[in-house]
């Protein structure tokens, strides 16, 4: 446990500090991973990446709402404060794979997509977070005598739940650092697999990190919540990951919500459409062929070059 450092005489809290390198490696990851390994154009780049600071903000907001749900669901009063990261994912990512639909124009019919491009920095970004909980000494295991045991010191959250010798806490499981070891392979495995899995990425997250916080939360030591059932909240919501990987696996195989598969389809084939569109170049009237590139730019559907290029083209024959 380490939770803060000193620079300059300038106190900086590790927790915070692994949250913005979570942060930082997430952003490194979307222009590495996303835009330069999809080669995106832009204009659908810079939506993109706009939809994920606003996923990104709405993740956190999510995160405390659902904590201080539980909490004050429990205590029978309300309670606000803290942050949960199951939670953060049940509100933002459907919010953010809604606000792909909607505000980047390539991506319509293919939303779920272009979030699974998301997902690896995602993943990084929590493994850094769980760093920070462990700097910071919380989301502690329960008590143990294996190797793996970790001493809290005086004064940490895991010392005033199993107090030891002299003010420190018993040994304890560092579930923190289990999950983010867990993490930072998955991040790797996506990436280096990239081309076979980056279709699947939600899916293989839902499905992997459902399976494993679910059997982690086992090894918990700190307060895990109520529900009335003998599953902690976080177990409920990793229940609800794993029902949404299913769903989402059927409706690839094209066995459920055949509906709205129908719809991205056609979705699908406007927007490529849109962008197979030959931009007429009109002898007779240059000026509205550039007012509509640059609607169209304006609608993502071409970028700022092809506009740029096209818009020369025109201007030579005024």
């Amino acid at each position: 446990m380490l939770p803060a450092i000193h620079i300059a005489g300038i106190h900086i809290p590790m927790y915070s500090l692994m949250v913005f390198l979570g942060i930082v490696a997430f952003f490194v990851t979307y222009f590495l991973y996303v835009e330069k390994g999809e080669k995106l154009d832009r204009v659908t780049s810079n939506r993109l990446l706009f939809v994920s600071i606003i996923g990104i903000a709405f993740l956190g907001f999510s995160a405390m709402f659902f904590n201080s749900l539980f909490h004050t669901i429990e205590a029978g009063e309300i309670r606000i404060g803290g942050i949960t990261w199951l939670g953060g994912v049940l509100g933002g990512v459907p919010f953010t794979v809604f606000l792909i639909h909607k505000l980047v124009p390539k991506a319509k019919g293919r939303a779920l997509y272009y979030f699974s491009l998301l997902v690896p920095g995602l993943v990084i970004g929590h493994a850094f977070g769980r760093l920070g909980c462990f700097c910071g000494g919380c989301c502690y295991g329960r008590v143990t005598d294996s190797i793996f045991g970790v001493i809290f010191p005086e004064g940490s959250l895991a010392a005033q739940q199993y107090p030891g010798e002299n003010g420190a806490s018993l040994p304890v499981l560092p579930t923190q650092l289990f999950e983010s070891v867990f993490e930072f392979v998955l991040f790797f495995v996506l990436v280096i697999f990239r081309k076979k899995l980056k279709p699947y990425n939600l899916l293989i997250y839902f499905f992997a990190y459902g399976v494993f916080r679910f059997s982690m939360e086992f090894l918990r030591g700190d307060d895990r919540g109520s529900t009335g059932f003998a599953l902690s909240p976080s177990q409920f919501i990793c229940i609800l990951l794993l029902i949404a990987a299913v769903l989402i696996l059927l409706f690839y195989r094209g066995i459920l919500f055949k509906g709205l598969a129908q719809k991205c389809a056609v979705w699908q084939e406007q927007a490529a459409a849109a962008v197979a569109v030959p931009v007429r170049v009109s002898r007779r009237n240059p000026i509205g062929e550039i007012e509509e590139l640059h609607r169209l730019m304006k609608a993502g559907i071409i970028s700022e070059e092809e506009f740029e290029e096209k818009k020369a083209e025109l201007l030579k024959r005024i």
